[in-house]
């Protein structure tokens, strides 16, 4: 009988990323039909500062869905916020400055950079581009927002209910006001009104 004396190796995998199962439910699956990563690659090889600066007054990090994007838009953020270059290359030293360039996720950055930066999509357009995006996040806050006031309805105390709501419409106006200042267009009704 053969008794086996090498230990089995261990593990080297990262654990599964949450966020990028969430990303990819929802997001298209070519890059080039991305909203996001379209945004990314005009906002890299644009150089129009106003509009950039314009579209990173009003976009979050926050309103990407993949994370990595949502990630790798901050840093082009802070960079035109900053009056810096924000082409690919100054990206990734800003991301290698950072510490984020190690490991997996390091990695998954650098692909991600990589996607986006080679695209291809023209900088005319970007603030539609970025709009695009808005939108996609502002039916998600919706989508969201439908779903606390739902569980509110069989958790929260009765006399708390009105209060919840009005909240979560006051949320949804602050996100209305920020697209209309993204796009140039109109809030819909109740100007100013809470």
């Amino acid at each position: 009988m053969h008794t086996m004396t090498a230990q089995a190796p261990q593990a080297t995998a990262d654990p599964v990323d949450v966020d990028d199962l969430a990303a990819t439910d929802d997001a298209p699956t070519v890059p080039e039909l991305d909203p996001e990563a379209a945004l990314l690659c005009a906002l890299l090889h644009t150089t129009d500062t106003t509009e950039a600066r314009h579209i990173t007054r009003h976009l979050e990090a926050s309103d990407f869905l993949n994370p990595r994007y949502g990630y790798l838009y901050s840093v082009i953020a802070d960079l035109i916020a900053a009056s810096e270059p924000h082409h690919a290359p100054r990206v990734l030293a800003a991301l290698t400055n950072a510490g984020r360039m190690a490991g997996h996720q390091g990695r998954l950055l650098a692909d991600a950079l990589q996607v986006v930066a080679l695209l291809g999509t023209p900088a005319i357009g970007v603030r539609t581009l970025a709009a695009d995006v808005l939108d996609a996040a502002y039916r998600r806050h919706f989508a969201r927002t439908a779903a606390e006031l739902t569980r509110a309805s069989t958790e929260a105390p009765t006399d708390d209910l009105f209060e919840i709501l009005l909240n979560q419409g006051r949320a949804m106006r602050r996100e209305t006001t920020r697209r209309a200042d993204l796009t140039g267009g109109p809030t819909s009704g109740g100007e100013g009104q809470e």
